[in-house]
């Protein structure tokens, strides 16, 4: 079984500038830890210069996913069941007014699933072993068809069959980078 990093097409120029609010904790998000939140939909502020065109795309990742309700459905639909989802509401930080409506998606599972034997470590300038290189070994996934690599646990991974049903369906700034092309510089 082949294995994807899957998030936003990066670097997405076109992408607003969001502030996370601090009701959103960046490292408890990334460990699928359930957020409490004092009220929902979750305000997020865009950073909008007016003279610059803003696209929406389908996932946008200013350090946890949000994705938009065709995202959602879609991954509601292939039987992605794993994820927490909380509504979002992007509001223009000056005029306050809803600029777009998306779902901060909390991925549950964090799965230990590193192919030792495939995998590249170096040591970095600390003398910390780091991986630069991996691989999956598909016999610990599982059977998840989206997870967290708990490794490296702000990637999101989908195994192949789910990519290929995603790739199908007409989404806008989406990435699905074989897990191979990673390569992280010490």
């Amino acid at each position: 079984m082949q294995y994807y990093i899957f998030d936003e097409v990066s670097p997405n120029r076109d992408a607003p500038y969001l502030d996370l609010p601090d009701e959103i904790d960046l490292i408890e998000s990334i460990m699928g830890k359930k957020p409490k939140f004092d009220s929902l939909p979750i305000k997020i502020e865009a950073e909008i210069d007016e003279d610059e065109e803003v696209v929406y795309t389908d996932i946008i990742n200013p350090g946890v996913p949000l994705f938009s309700d065709k995202m959602k459905s879609a991954l509601d639909e292939l039987g992605v069941t794993n994820i927490d989802y909380y509504p979002v509401h992007i509001i223009d930080e000056d005029s306050k007014d809803v600029l777009a409506e998306y779902w901060l998606a909390i991925v549950t599972d964090i799965i230990s699933c590193i192919d030792l034997d495939k995998s590249v470590f170096k040591d970095s300038a600390l003398g910390r072993a780091v991986i630069t290189q991996f691989s999956i070994d598909a016999s610990k996934t599982k059977g998840l068809n989206l997870f967290r690599f708990h490794n490296i646990p702000g990637l999101m991974i989908i195994n192949e069959e789910l990519k290929d049903k995603l790739a199908k369906i007409d989404f806008v700034g989406i990435s699905f980078k074989h897990t191979d092309k990673y390569n992280r510089k010490v």
